[in-house]
């Protein structure tokens, strides 16, 4: 076998079935390569340009496989429906972890004018970016958070884990917006035809939040509590030290490239530079996390 990167269940199934002959060759294949499952919103599966699962395979020579859809929220992704299929997934074929990355798109765009709907409607003075994030804590998006991870995780140990003891699973941060209100550039001439179907180009943050605090600055402050405070502490720091041992995460949040405003490419995601400058910070998370015989395939 050679390293191979699929996007596609049926793809898999052709690399990895067939025979028992063909198996024990995977199988020795593997013995000293990785397979890793990336499983995530945008930030692992937008097809602008490379993201962030793509220059993190391209670095790993083993199998590897990303699935998962721009947008989407660890409400949809971590569902117990959406979980469920993704334990038989896992129990099914032979993947040593699993790469998640969720939480952004849930305190983005509609959950934001829910939580701040009086000033969706009418004008209350506005708010300190403090005051804005206790809102946040006080809805208790943060809980909810924990909660999705919490049952993937609880899922893992209890279909996983008695088949495969090394299964570990790793997830990131997000880097604070330097970018606020910035809208992508969805235009033909950048992305193809593919453009004509995209009726969402941000900005999500900002949209709603112009009308909750007084400026950009201010919205950048926000951000920092809320991806930072928020879902780095309260969910995923949380999360490692529930689940000890099975669960870690690559805070992306000191990434210096990410410090600069040309690594954006609009409010919430890096460019395919930003990224690739994250490939080695969650790398070096998931190298530790895989088997000893395994590490060294992990660059």
């Amino acid at each position: 076998m050679s390293s191979t990167l699929v996007t596609r269940w049926e793809e898999l199934r052709e690399l990895t079935g067939g025979g028992k002959r063909h198996r024990a060759a995977v199988d020795e294949w593997l013995a000293t390569r990785p397979a890793v499952l990336y499983w995530g919103d945008s930030w692992f599966s937008t097809p602008l340009y490379p993201n962030l699962a793509r220059h993190s395979a391209w670095r790993i020579d083993g199998l590897r496989m990303i699935v998962g859809k721009p947008g989407a929220t660890a409400a949809d992704l971590l569902s117990a429906r959406s979980v469920a299929a993704m334990m038989d997934r896992l129990q099914n074929n032979p993947f040593d972890l699993l790469a998640v990355s969720a939480g952004g798109n849930d305190a983005l765009s509609e959950r934001l004018q829910q939580v701040f709907e009086p000033w969706m409607t009418s004008k209350p003075p506005k708010l300190e970016p403090e005051d804005a994030f206790q809102r946040l804590v006080d809805h208790k998006l943060f809980e909810r958070l924990a909660s999705r991870y919490r049952h993937l995780l609880q899922r893992v140990q209890l279909d996983v884990l008695p088949k495969r003891k090394h299964f570990r699973v790793i997830s990131h941060t997000y880097a604070p917006l330097l970018r606020i209100g910035q809208a992508g550039d969805l235009s033909i001439p950048n992305i193809g035809l593919i453009a004509i179907l995209k009726d969402d180009v941000g900005p999500w943050l900002y949209g709603p939040m112009k009308k909750v605090l007084k400026d950009s600055a201010a919205a950048g402050v926000f951000a920092r509590h809320l991806l930072v405070d928020g879902f780095g502490t309260l969910v995923l720091a949380a999360m490692q030290r529930e689940f000890a041992g099975l669960f870690t995460y690559s805070d992306l949040a000191a990434v210096p490239e990410l410090a600069e405003p040309a690594a954006w490419y609009d409010e919430i995601h890096p460019t395919g530079e930003g990224f690739e400058a994250c490939a080695p910070h969650l790398n070096a998370v998931l190298r530790v996390a895989l088997p000893a015989a395994k590490r060294a395939a992990v660059g």
